[in-house]
Parts: structure tokens; sequence; C-alpha cells
């Protein structure tokens, strides 16, 4: 018994352990398969959900190509917290530039005026005898006057200098005479059926007349202090003879006269405008009826002092001499034959001083040329001097 036992017992003890290990082996494949077959239904959960995303993001995608691209979602940006410098946008990209539309050429264009460049520190003024010194020195060097010995001292210079300067202004009375004798002869030409009178003949005459009123005042300058001359010519210039002024002398005038005009056309803007408008609107202007003449005596280089009748008819002979020049210079080939110093004072009797010297004398004839167009295009109906001053109108209130 005790020997049946005690084998039972260790079969039993053999036994069982071999079972436990079979029944966990088996635990542990049953619970492997449970995993498995967990997982795989997960991964077909995953498949088919990853499937469906697929096909519903092709969907969109097919329905987004689809769309215009106005239609399509812009991305949105990433906004960055740190501040940074403000970009300006540039003027020719934040502004629209306007269609140019190019009207109807009904009148000729406004010449190109070229100024001359202005310094923003002003020039010293020299005295009045430095720039009779400097006159004297240019009109030797050009031979006008004869050049004082090279040994003399300052006495000896200072009288030859008077004596050269005495023999110049008694050839300019002398030079006077001549072309009164001249002007003779070109008007016996013409009231004996001669010759039709020419610009430069015409010109030559008016000079004359001028030179023969400033011809008294000037012999009693010339008699009792020839030294006054100078300073004469420096500030008032209108008094001297054009046969009796220095090359420096005339430059000079020229160039201030000049001045005087561009200033008065940039003070008065206002002035010259409204003649502008009131031009447009009635197409006719009498001169009787200008409120201020002076500024327009100012523009085309005329005293503009002494009575309101008086500066109105200092104005209007002024604009018939230049209506009867404009004749002249359209049958001229509008001023072909003339010189640059002969242009350029043609413009500024015109008022159009606006030039510089560098300007050519091409430049300068086409300014002219408009002149002559403009008088003649507008405004219809009305007589010369109104077209002038109409065009001096404009002129003034150009900017």
């Amino acid at each position: 018994m005790l020997r049946f036992t005690g084998k039972n017992v260790a079969v039993n003890s053999v036994i069982q352990p071999r079972q436990l290990h079979l029944v966990l082996s088996g635990q542990r494949l049953a619970s492997g398969r449970l995993q498995l077959s967990h997982y795989a239904r997960v991964g077909r959960k995953v498949s088919t959900r990853s499937a469906s995303t697929s096909t519903s993001s092709n969907d969109k995608s097919s329905h987004t190509s689809n769309l215009p691209p106005s239609a399509v979602s812009p991305r949105k940006h990433r906004v960055e917290l740190k501040p940074g410098p403000l970009k300006r946008p540039s003027p020719s990209s934040a502004t629209p530039k306007p269609q140019s539309i190019s009207p109807k050429k009904t009148q000729p264009s406004f010449p190109a005026f070229r100024l001359p460049p202005t310094s923003s520190t002003p020039d010293s003024v020299p005295s009045a005898i430095e720039l009779a010194k400097q006159d004297i020195a240019d009109a030797t060097a050009q031979g006008v006057l004869r050049p004082a010995p090279h040994d003399a001292g300052t006495i000896k210079r200072f009288t030859h200098q008077a004596f050269e300067l005495l023999k110049f202004y008694f050839r300019g009375l002398k030079a006077i005479n001549t072309h009164r004798k001249q002007a003779a002869a070109i008007r016996l030409r013409i009231s004996t059926g001669g010759a039709a009178l020419s610009r430069a003949e015409s010109r030559f005459i008016k000079t004359f007349q001028q030179d023969a009123l400033k011809l008294i005042p000037f012999v009693i300058v010339v008699v009792v202090m020839e030294e006054l001359i100078p300073f004469i010519a420096l500030y008032v210039p209108r008094m001297l003879p054009s046969t009796c002024v220095l090359p420096g002398q005339r430059d000079r005038i020229n160039a201030k006269a000049r001045n005087n005009q561009q200033l008065v056309l940039a003070g008065n803007w206002q002035i010259f405008d409204l003649l502008r408008k009131e031009s447009e609107s009635s197409g006719f202007i009498p001169t009787l009826s200008l409120k201020n003449p002076g500024a327009l005596c100012g523009a085309i280089g005329i005293p503009a002092w002494g009575p309101l009748q008086l500066v109105r008819w200092r104005l209007q002979r002024h604009l018939q001499n230049v209506a009867s020049d404009d004749k002249m210079l359209k049958q001229e080939a509008y001023g072909r034959d003339l010189t640059l110093p002969e242009l350029k004072e043609a413009l500024q009797e015109r008022g159009m001083s606006m030039f510089s010297e560098t300007n050519s004398a091409d430049e300068l004839r086409g300014q002219l040329k408009w002149w002559i167009d403009m008088t003649e295009a507008i405004p219809e109906g009305a007589d010369a001097i109104s077209r002038r001053l109409f065009v001096l109108s404009i002129i003034g209130s150009h900017k």
C-alpha cells in the first residue's frame, strides 16, 4: 500500500508540474491569439479609415482643382509676434498711373523754356567804380578803346582813359548824324516806289528815332561831366543812345532788363491768370479796360511809371509795333536770318525772357515762331492787340 501510494505521489508530483506547464502554455497561446485577432481588427479599422480619408481627400482635391482660382481659399500667413519695420509701398505701386489721353492739337504747344540754374548763395554785387573799370577794360580788350602806354603812371593813365572815352562818345554822336542821313534815304526810296521796307530797315529807323530823342540830354552830360556816364549806364541806362554804349555796358543792361522781366512774370502770376481767363471767356480785351497795365509793361520791358492813361497808351503803342514786326518776321521765314543777339532782343520785346545763355539760335527761333503762330490762332475775331495780350497772359500764367 505504502509502496503504491508513494508511487502515486511521485507520479502526481511529476504529472502536475507538466500539466501546469501545458495549461499555462495553452493560456499563453490563447491570449496570443486574442491579441492577434485584436490587432487584426484594429488594422482593418485603420485601413478602412485611411482608405476613406484618402478617397475623401482625393475628392476634395479634385473638387478644388475644378474650382476657379478665385474660389480656392488662400492659406493663412503666419503672424509674427515680434514687431518689425514697416515697409512703405513705393509710389509707383501704391498709386496707379493715370492713362494719358492725347487731346486734339488745336493750338501750338507751349515751348520748353530752359531757365539758367539759380545758385542758393547770392553773388556779391561789385561797386559802381569797379563796374566802370571793368567796362573800360573790356572795351580796351575788344579794341573799342585804345590801351594806355605800359610806362604810364596813375595820372597819365586816368587822363588817357578820359580822353579815349571822350573820343568814343564823339564818334557815337557822329554815328547818330550818319544814321539820320541813312534813314532819310530809306524813306525817300519807299516814297518814290522803290523796294519795300525790310525788317532790318524798320528796326534801324526805330533805333535812330530813339537815339535822336536822347541826344540833347546826353550832350549836356558829356559837356558838363563825362565821368558820370558810366554811372548813368549803371543806374539810368535808358538815357544813353545806342551808339554811345560800351560792349560791357550793353551786356549788363540787357541782363538787368531780362532779370526784371522774369521777376515781374514770377510775382504777378495771378494777374496774368485772370487776364487769360477773361480772354478765353470774352475773346476781346480792350487796352482801356486793363486794371493793372504796369505788370504787362514790366513783362515786356517798357517803363511802367506815370499816370494810368499814359501807361496804357505806352502798352498799346508797343503791342502795335510788335504786331507789325510779327508780320515782317513771318514774311522773312520767321527770322531765319536773325543773329543770336537779335533773336534775344525780339523775344524780350514780347515778354519771352525765359531763355538762358545756353539756348541755341534754333531754339530761340522756335520760341519766336510759337509766338507768331499763337497770335494768329487764338482768339478768333479779336484784334491784333487783344491777341497779343492773350498770348502774353498765357506766358505769364504758365508755371
